[in-house]
């Protein structure tokens, strides 16, 4: 039974997209048109399908489902705050005393160095990313 004040003729309106060779679901619910939610679910999906193949080093197509981690699970940052100031990018080594601006949100030397170990790492980026624009 609906409870009170539910309106029961109103439509679903969230969309979930899976991505069945590698098992990825995505669920979007933010939108008010189902539409909008599946063209946000899928952007999201791509993303997610992206940034996999940039951290295994391949193109989307030859994602390989068993080395796929949770990109979240990681940690980016350790933050020393007693008995000295300091913070350390774990993917990058670098290192800064500035703990009080880091925590403000000033955080460009971290994104830098990222995106520099990023260009010098991977070869492959420049055509991943291509592969990606051709999905859009």
């Amino acid at each position: 039974m609906p409870r009170e004040r539910e309106n029961v003729n109103r439509p679903e309106t969230w969309a979930r997209l899976f991505h069945i060779p590698t098992g990825i679901s995505v669920f979007c619910k933010e939108e008010r048109s189902q539409m909008r939610n599946k063209e946000k679910a899928l952007a999201i999906l791509k993303s997610k399908l992206f940034a996999i193949a940039l951290a295994q080093g391949v193109q989307i197509d030859k994602i390989q489902p068993r080395l796929i981690k949770s990109l979240s699970s990681k940690l980016i940052r350790e933050y020393i705050l007693h008995p000295y100031t300091k913070v350390k990018d774990l993917r990058t080594n670098v290192e800064t005393l500035a703990a009080a601006e880091v925590l403000d949100g000033k955080i460009d030397l971290f994104i830098k160095a990222y995106l520099q170990q990023l260009n010098q790492t991977t070869s492959v980026g420049e055509e991943a990313l291509d592969n990606f624009k051709s999905l859009l």
